[in-house]
């Protein structure tokens, strides 16, 4: 990272959720920049990503890991928005008497709490896959976690290397990524979250690191 600032909630930033991002960018452009409004959870594409799928029916998931980085620190700090007075002329009220709400609507103000996590390390996954076609994938994606235009989650270099061992899942005798089932000797916490992207469409009971 950049400077190590990333802008989210949890430490998971799980890597093919940002692979699929990227890879709707590439392929479905109309969809990236314009997608379904927010808590419509029909018109979503699957991403196709060169990583091994797990489990069987619509219970597959990707085998790739979570991140495996842990913050620093965490810190939060706030995000405003209000609406410039002087740019009122520039709107066009269809030749009817008009005035900006910013109490509500369109031209709201706000002041959102924003979490941010601080790291000295590289962020760290582990997936099953065809490595150069996620090499070649992870060259154009700059950012990660919310408010990259504020400089938040500014990717400065990719690398992706092989790796002797399969730790997509599990490593050492503890989950790497959300599970179905806990294998012998495994400890997780049930909690609902997602198997594969997009995390929030399918919410289901499973375990945690």
């Amino acid at each position: 990272m950049l400077d190590g600032r990333i802008a989210g909630t949890e430490a998971f930033f799980p890597l093919d959720s940002i692979l699929a991002a990227e890879w709707i960018r590439r392929h479905h452009p109309d969809q990236f920049y314009e997608p379904p409004p927010p808590g419509v959870k029909e018109g979503w594409i699957e991403a196709d990503l060169p990583l091994e799928r797990r489990g069987t029916g619509d219970r597959w998931y990707y085998a790739c890991s979570f991140n495996q980085a842990e913050p620093l620190r965490e810190y939060v700090t706030y995000c405003h928005r209000r609406f410039d007075d002087h740019l009122e002329r520039y709107i066009d009220f269809k030749e009817r008497r008009g005035k900006v709400d910013e109490k509500s609507g369109k031209y709201k103000a706000y002041r959102m709490p924003l979490n941010v996590q601080v790291y000295n390390a590289p962020l760290e996954w582990y997936a099953v896959g065809n490595i150069q076609a996620v090499r070649e994938l992870c060259q154009e994606i700059t950012a990660i976690g919310k408010k990259p235009a504020q400089g938040y989650g500014i990717v400065e270099r990719w690398e992706v290397d092989p790796w002797p061992e399969d730790w997509s899942e599990i490593r050492d005798g503890r989950l790497t990524r959300a599970a179905y089932d806990l294998p012998p000797g495994v400890q997780g916490r049930k909690r609902l979250y997602g198997m594969r992207p997009p995390y929030w469409l399918r919410p289901e009971e499973v375990y945690m690191p």
